[in-house]
């Protein structure tokens, strides 16, 4: 089998695998829950002519924290019932960062085998999409759907498509209502998201910027300054630091790790998996790790000779 056939077949593979998880998670109680219904809800509302707002707010507990560009994104797969637009959804989202993947000589493929990347599929989040962008300029244009995330990527690997592809979303996301950035600050108002700096021994991350001439170092630096829920699908961008498989192997079981002490942890307190109860184990597993990484010597000259992809 050629290698380029290989690829395909490994890109269909677990894009299937991606698709079936999705479907067997909308069958597990709560019936369907998973963080993707809300755009799916505010999409078919904005088709609708309707606020995409009010439209989640009146649904759910928490209003809708992201930009209308990522509704916009999220358009074309809600014209499927529930289910099937959240299967094809993972499907899309893990075909393009495999295929990403495939583009690199970093190992970043082995993201596929941590937690981050299977709670994303299985919550329908958006770190598969915004990761691939660092790889493929022209899927960065996503990165205006989660800003925070999205900036962070941008420090890192700052591309025009990015720039031209995001700027046209907010454009026409403007144009469609321009009242959503009040409606998304409201919204926010509510949110209790911290930056990881702000956080006990989170100050630690920005010596990332010690190798500030790095891409990596400046996603560590910048995803540290940006608030976000500290999930474990949140650091599924900390796999493009590896440049070597085992300590991607090594990152990526540690995120299963710290996912199961998180949750073990919220069973036995009332707040529930807060980014308070995730932090400690996120710090020290998942972000500590990655910063060991960024300053190891080897990784910043490496960069500066330019021999990364």
């Amino acid at each position: 089998m050629s290698r380029r056939r290989t690829r395909l077949v490994i890109l269909g593979a677990v894009s299937a695998l991606a698709g079936l998880l999705a479907g067997l998670a909308s069958r597990l109680p709560p019936p369907s829950a998973s963080d993707f219904q809300q755009f799916w809800v505010a999409a078919r509302a904005l088709l609708a002519g309707q606020d995409p707002y009010a439209a989640v707010s009146a649904m759910w507990r928490w209003p809708l924290l992201y930009p209308l560009p990522a509704v916009l994104l999220v358009l074309p797969v809600s014209l499927l019932p529930l289910v099937a637009a959240r299967v094809l959804w993972a499907m899309l989202s893990a075909g393009i960062f495999v295929y990403a993947a495939q583009r690199t000589t970093r190992p970043l493929w082995i993201g596929i085998l941590s937690a981050c990347f299977l709670q994303a599929i299985v919550q329908g989040q958006w770190s598969p999409l915004l990761t691939a962008g660092a790889i493929l300029p022209w899927v960065g244009a996503t990165w205006v759907a989660k800003p925070t995330v999205g900036l962070a990527l941008f420090a890192g690997w700052p591309t025009r498509q990015a720039v031209l592809g995001g700027g046209l979303l907010l454009l026409v996301s403007l144009a469609l209502d321009p009242h959503w950035p009040l409606d998304l600050w409201h919204g926010r108002a509510e949110a209790i998201y911290r930056a990881p700096v702000m956080r006990p021994g989170g100050v630690l991350l920005l010596l990332a910027l010690l190798r500030w001439r790095v891409p990596e170092a400046r996603l560590l630096a910048v995803l540290a300054c940006v608030p976000h829920t500290l999930a474990v699908y949140e650091s599924l961008p900390l796999f493009l630091i590896p440049r070597r498989k085992w300590d991607a192997y090594a990152l990526a079981s540690l995120t299963y790790v710290a996912l199961f002490l998180t949750e073990l942890h919220s069973i036995q307190g009332p707040a529930g998996a807060s980014p308070e109860r995730r932090w400690p184990f996120m710090l020290v597993l998942v972000y500590l790790p990655a910063l060991v990484m960024v300053l190891r010597p080897q990784h910043a000259t490496d960069d500066e000779r330019g021999s990364a992809p």
